[in-house]
């Protein structure tokens, strides 16, 4: 298959993925507000990450796999990136959700960036052992993305969790 077909095919592919996650991701953020929760620290009764914490937690996802794991160099955000990379806590830092909304797109356009400049031998360069977390040694570049949107809509499933948290919370709240 021509180069430029295969190019524009993992283009594309990247796109239509990273839209889905967009719109669920939008549309959990949408509910959540309808519900009356637009507290970023709340924690759901089970323990799980401050509200806050999961959608900028997303954001930091784009940027450790574009621009750490990829690209080999530094987050683009890394005040955002330390407060809420994985292993942290899952506490809510105050950050506004004005500059957590702003994150995300910032990393999202700048995977975007990488995807439109990127050639088919990038998407098969392999993570090679000393770059990066012993999970992603041995993945291709197209593999680190993938698992990227993967991480990504499973931390939208928290995104409902805590929306469901919240609405029976305040539902039993009411029969006291």
């Amino acid at each position: 298959m021509d180069s430029e077909v295969v190019r524009m095919r993992d283009i594309q592919d990247i796109q239509l993925a990273a839209k889905s996650v967009r719109v669920w991701r939008d549309m959990e953020i949408k509910l959540l507000s309808e519900a009356g929760c637009n507290d970023l620290s709340y924690r759901p009764r089970n323990g799980m990450s401050a509200l806050g914490w999961v959608l900028a937690h997303q954001a930091a996802i784009y940027d450790f796999s574009v621009n750490m794991l990829i690209e080999q160099g530094p987050p683009m955000n890394p005040g955002l990136f330390k407060l809420y990379q994985p292993g942290t806590s899952g506490d809510w830092a105050r950050t506004p959700l004005s500059e957590i909304q702003a994150y995300y797109d910032a990393a999202e356009t700048n995977l975007f960036e990488w995807v439109q400049r990127a050639t088919p031998e990038d998407f098969d360069r392999v993570i090679k052992k000393g770059t990066a977390p012993s999970f992603f040694v041995g993945m291709s570049c197209r593999e680190v993305l993938t698992n990227a949107f993967t991480h990504l809509n499973y931390h939208t499933g928290h995104l409902t969790a805590i929306r469901k948290d919240w609405k029976k919370t305040r539902s039993d709240e009411l029969k006291v």
